[in-house]
């Protein structure tokens, strides 16, 4: 249960010291002067070989998402923002600055909420009319909700990092910026995600924003606590996992994200939301592979356990689904320091 309870100096430095602390304990990474953005500290020798530099961000709170995912191999740079807000555009357009890469160009990509879309947005369009080539890809692979009356559109989860690592993998490898945009567009309509949250989080400095009864769980609840598709009672882990994954794959109408075929290959993210044991992460993995294999037909290549994108201290999973494709395993298994 969150009490709101943080072990912080204070909630308006909190940002600022977390980064520095993650740049302090790698040495391969670097703060931009004024700015929260944390950028690879060979970025120069990037640009020199006229690679791809690629640039993400957002909220804090969803740690290590994004600038624990800056390396080789992976992001150029990621831009943070205050907790659970979008960094505003000056910052992201002084991370574009750092990483310009004029033979190659940069990719941003961006998850599905406004403020990122807004600002990341604005930041690009400064970008090109200083001669930058910047080019922008939405991630949107939430399957919580139904796509009918939704104004906003599905929201950017988990699967972002595969985005980030795929088109990361072909940006080492030499690819053209038309190559690592077309390769993030086709991971980011491949995969979708659907989460289960056991208990609230709460921002530092604040009380949980919402209460969840001690039986109670919330189905597709949002990284920042946006309501979910349904709230019911606490059931075993293997039901919920079989919950989670019928839904992600439902072909009724406004819920046709992801249609699994027998034999088909995907890669699979176990996602600790921040609050829940490698134990329980470990019996949600096992229960899922067996639903994926033995009750869908399915083929899990790839599976990945742990902390990606996680929602402060929130107690819960996400479930993440990538249907492969040629090169996909190869691209996913490239190497990287990040």
């Amino acid at each position: 249960m969150s009490t709101g309870k943080k072990l912080v100096n204070s909630p308006e430095d909190a940002v600022d010291e977390a980064l520095a602390g993650m740049v302090a304990v790698h040495p391969g990474l670097r703060l931009l002067e004024g700015h929260r953005v944390v950028v690879r500290a060979d970025i120069a020798s990037v640009v020199k070989e006229g690679k791809v530099t690629l640039l993400s961000g957002g909220g804090s709170g969803h740690e290590p998402s994004w600038a624990g995912f800056v390396g080789q191999g992976m992001l150029s740079a990621a831009v943070a923002g205050s907790v659970f807000a979008s960094p505003p555009p000056a910052s992201i357009l002084a991370a574009l600055r750092a990483i310009s890469s004029p033979n190659g160009g940069t990719l941003m990509i961006v998850k599905n909420y406004t403020g990122d879309r807004l600002n990341f947005g604005i930041a690009a369009e400064r970008a090109k009319a200083e001669g930058m080539k910047v080019e922008m890809v939405i991630v949107a692979e939430d399957t919580a909700l139904p796509s009918s009356g939704k104004k906003a559109g599905r929201r950017g989860l988990c699967g972002t990092i595969l985005v980030h690592k795929i088109a990361g993998a072909l940006s080492e490898q030499g690819a053209t910026l038309e190559e690592v945009v077309k390769a993030a567009e086709k991971v980011a309509e491949s995969v979708a995600t659907m989460s289960v949250s056991l208990s609230p989080c709460s921002v530092p400095g604040h009380k949980p924003s919402f209460h969840l009864q001690e039986d109670e769980m919330e189905l597709g609840l949002g990284i920042h606590g946006e309501a979910g598709a349904q709230r019911t009672k606490l059931q075993p882990a293997n039901k919920v996992v079989a919950r989670m994954l019928d839904h992600l794959t439902s072909q009724e109408p406004g819920h046709q994200y992801f249609k699994p075929e027998p034999g088909m290959e995907v890669a699979l993210v176990v996602n600790n939301l921040g609050g829940t044991s490698n134990l329980e992460l470990s019996l949600v993995a096992n229960a899922a592979i067996r639903y994926l294999v033995d009750r869908m037909g399915l083929k899990v290549e790839r599976a990945y356990v742990g902390a990606f994108m996680t929602s402060l201290e929130m107690a819960g999973v996400s479930l993440t689904l990538l249907k492969l494709f040629p090169k996909c395993q190869q691209l996913l298994d490239y190497l990287t320091n990040a």
